[in-house]
């Protein structure tokens, strides 16, 4: 089991984190960053668990779990797919370029 580490501050080192998670067996943690289209950079952890019992432990140990002023948050990582594009960091920002939804509900009649 994977376990994702959110809202993970700037300043913090993997070897800070590393000692914050404290995963069982000495497992590893590797912190990601990535930049979304405004340039804002975004940056999590990952730290690949042996066994589920032990991604739990992380959890319970980070989640909400205040750091360098910013709440954590733990739960198991979840591949997202590319192609879903409201799984975008900036999708609220992005204009629908579809038809009035309301305007394609089959009940609106034209009569009115």
């Amino acid at each position: 089991m994977i376990v994702f580490i959110g809202n993970l501050p700037a300043g913090i080192s993997e070897r800070e984190l590393q000692h914050l998670a404290q995963p069982p067996g000495g497992v590893p943690v590797r912190i990601v960053k990535k930049r979304n289209r405004s340039g804002n950079l975004y940056r999590y952890g990952l730290v690949h668990a042996r066994s589920e019992r032990d991604a739990l432990k992380v959890i319970r140990r980070v989640h909400r779990k205040d750091c360098m002023g910013t709440e954590l948050v733990a739960r198991e990582f979840g591949q997202r797919r590319v192609s879903n594009e409201r799984r975008r960091l900036d999708w609220r920002e992005v204009p629908w370029t579809g038809m009035e939804r309301r305007l394609s509900e089959r009940r609106i009649s034209e009569g009115w």
